[in-house]
Order: structure tokens, then C-alpha cells, then sequence
């Protein structure tokens, strides 16, 4: 005995449905961060792993190989921010006395100009809290990430030691020819290929934007190009996330005038690179439209908190080729979240 449901009985049990696995990802998110983010370096070092099995490494060789670099990269990163946290401690009493006169001053310009009184009364009104809910909620959210490293390196032990084996299961299981085997080697592909692309862009602006700054004498200035590294995994808003810090510090150490040149040069650089030589390279790969990228950042930020923001792009990918692509009703939504016309696919 078959059961038909009408079109909004059928679309009542698909809300529903969702509502259910948004609530349920909302009270794991802490575990399903760890999974995801382990999932994530599995997928990006797979490659590495097989490589090194091509070249005659044993399976306990090339997967110590590439945990020691993992492990290695980690503490590198730690003991790198470490040190630069206690580099910008040191230095925050001469800035905390460099924002009294700049303070000072900015008082003593608007009593100039007789606007002193309307400015107090503006600034009042304001509440930082809610102007930049988004990038303290990613500052709580990257801490709380660090916590769980023990999970996520034990997960990925895990998922690195089992990889030689998944590509012979799910072939096993799926068989030879099932489309769903074709679109998880499309997402693996997808995936490692936007994070590459990621990093190597990144590195470039942050590169381009030390150099900058080391030349305008900007404090902390590898500090911040690091920064703006790790924040460039963080699509749309990452920019600005990464640009905050240094201009903070200059607008203390060289006044209004060299704050705003800095803003200047870091927005050329950035929109030379994100707009004009990475979409060749990442926009169309992606088949995405920016809008929808934007969209997505809010939801996963919102269902998994701040590291959310860095899975971003990898979870909508799985989204739209493992599932939407997969739904022949689901053409109209693959179109309006695509890039272009809609008409787009994703490559391979």
C-alpha cells in the first residue's frame, strides 16, 4: 500500500524535518565541531597520506609522517600566538596612554568646531556590543575551539588511520557505478581544492599586506599577516575580522591620517586579489553565488557558533552536491544558489 502526500503535507514534513536536525546540530555543536574540523584536515591530508603510499611508505609510516606534521604545524601556531599575545600585553599600557591623548585631542577638535556636546550624546548611544556581535561570538567560539583539540587530534588519528580504507568500502557498498560515489569524490575534490586555493590566496594578501605595513612601521606587523591568514578561511567578513587589530594599533602609534591610508592600501590589495584574480580560480569552482555564500556563513555561524565560520563553504558544498544536486525537486533551489544564471554546474 503506497501513501502520496499532497504538496504542502510533503513540504510541512521537509520544514519539519529540519527544524528537528538544526535543533539536534545545536545542542552537539561543541562534538560536531570537533568532527567536522577533524573531518576537514582527514580530507586535506589524505592526499599527502597517498602520496606517500605511491612511493612505497607503509600505511603506520606515512600516516606518523603526516600526524607529526600536523603536530608540528600545531605547536608552531601556539607557541607563535603565545608569544605575540605577550608581545601586545607588554605594550598595552603605552597604548592605553596614547588612546587618553587621542581622546584628548578628539575632545578638544570637537569643542573647536562646537559639536563636542551632539558627539557625546552619539557616542553614548552607541553599543559596541552590538556593532560587533559577530566577531566577539568568533573570538569566544575560536577559544572554545582550542579546547577540544584533544578531540579533534584523536578524531583525526582515527579517520587518517581508517582513509586507505573508506574509497574500497563505499565502493563495496555503493557499487563501481553509483552516482552517489561520484558526487562524494566531487565533493572531496571541491573541498580540497577551495581550501588550497584559500590558502594560497591568503598567504598572498597577507604576504603583500605585511609588507605594507613593515614599511609603514605598523606594529606586530607578521602578527597581523598571520591573522589575516587565519581569518581568510572565513569568507565575506574575514577581512574585516583581520583588518580591526592593526588598524587599532596604528590609529594609536600613528595618528587618524596613517589609520586611514592603512585601511586604504589593505582594501586595494584585498579587492585586487579576492575580485579580480581569485574568482577565476575559486568563484566558478565553487558554482555558489556570493549571496548565498554570505547566507550560509550566517546560518552554520549560527547552528555551530563561531567555528561555524570556517566550515562555512565546506558544509554548504556537502549540502548542495551530496543532497540538493542528488533531488530532482530540488532544481529550483541548486538555481537560485548557484552561481551565474543558475544554469551552472559544478565542475570536477
Amino acid at each position: 500500500m503506497s501513501t502520496t502526500f499532497s504538496p504542502i503535507t510533503r513540504l510541512l514534513l521537509i520544514g519539519a524535518s529540519i527544524v528537528v536536525v538544526m535543533a539536534g546540530m545545536r545542542a552537539f555543536a561543541d562534538t560536531l565541531n570537533a568532527f567536522f574540523l577533524a573531518a576537514l584536515i582527514a580530507m586535506l591530508c589524505a592526499p599527502l597520506q597517498a602520496w606517500l603510499r605511491q612511493r612505497g611508505w607503509s600505511q603506520g609510516a606515512s600516516l606518523a609522517l603526516v600526524l607529526a606534521l600536523i603536530i608540528l604545524i600545531g605547536i608552531l601556531l601556539v607557541t607563535f600566538i603565545g608569544v605575540s599575545a605577550n608581545q601586545v600585553i607588554r605594550k598595552l599600557p603605552d597604548y592605553e596612554e596614547r588612546l587618553q591623548q587621542l581622546e584628548t585631542s578628539t575632545w578638544q577638535q570637537l569643542d573647536a568646531f562646537g559639536l563636542s556636546e551632539q558627539s557625546r550624546e552619539a557616542l553614548e548611544s552607541i553599543n559596541l556590543q552590538s556593532i560587533f556581535p559577530f566577531a566577539s561570538a568568533a573570538l569566544r567560539g575560536i577559544l572554545d575551539s582550542l579546547g577540544n583539540i584533544l578531540l579533534i587530534f584523536l578524531m583525526l588519528f582515527y579517520m587518517l588511520m581508517d582513509a586507505p580504507n573508506i574509497p574500497r568500502r563505499l565502493k563495496r557498498v555503493l557499487g563501481e557505478d553509483s552516482p552517489w560515489l561520484a558526487r562524494a569524490n566531487l565533493f572531496f575534490y571541491s573541498v580540497q581544492r577551495y581550501m588550497i586555493l584559500k590558502t594560497v590566496f591568503g598567504v598572498v594578501i597577507a604576504a603583500v599586506q605585511t609588507v605594507v605595513m613593515l614599511i609603514m612601521g605598523v606594529d606586530f606587523a607578521v602578527q597581523w599577516g598571520v591573522l589575516a591568514v587565519i581569518t581568510n578561511y572565513i569568507p565575506n567578513v574575514g577581512f574585516v575580522l583581520g583588518l580591526i587589530p592593526p588598524v587599532v594599533v596604528t590609529l594609536l602609534e600613528k595618528g587618524p591620517l596613517v589609520a586611514i591610508i592603512l585601511i586604504v592600501l589593505y582594501s586595494v590589495i584585498n579587492n585586487v586579489i579576492e575580485n579580480f584574480v581569485a574568482p577565476r580560480f575559486i568563484g566558478e569552482e565553487l558554482g555558489i553565488s556570493a549571496l548565498f555564500i554570505f547566507i550560509s556563513l550566517i546560518f552554520w555561524t549560527w547552528i555551530l557558533g563561531a567555528a561555524g565560520a570556517l566550515l562555512a563553504v565546506p558544509l554548504t558544498l556537502f549540502v548542495k552536491i551530496m543532497l540538493l544536486d542528488a533531488d530532482e525537486g530540488a532544481k529550483g533551489i541548486v538555481a537560485l544558489i548557484s552561481e551565474g544564471n543558475g544554469e551552472h554546474p559544478t565542475k570536477v
